[in-house]
């Protein structure tokens, strides 16, 4: 009988979130690569309006705010 663990059954799936996890883990696969999706790229963003909103205005952003939101505020602060 095959053995069958929780990382064994994971590491079949095709979600690129086990993808990236288990690749920072050690276990990376060649066939499931974690592609940077346009979430990614606009969450990356969004970080960094967060911290340009940090130095402008010396308190954090609301999580709740969106990116276009945060650089309306930063625009905001400046003036």
């Amino acid at each position: 009988m095959k053995k069958s663990s929780y990382m064994t059954r994971a590491m079949k799936a095709h979600d690129p979130r086990y993808a990236s996890i288990l690749s920072k883990l050690g276990y990376a696969r060649a066939d499931s690569v974690f592609a940077a999706t346009k979430e990614a790229v606009v969450a990356d963003d969004l970080t960094e309006l967060r911290k340009q909103y940090q130095e402008v205005v010396g308190k954090r952003a609301f999580n709740g705010w969106d990116a276009e939101t945060v650089a309306q505020k930063i625009a905001e602060a400046k003036d």
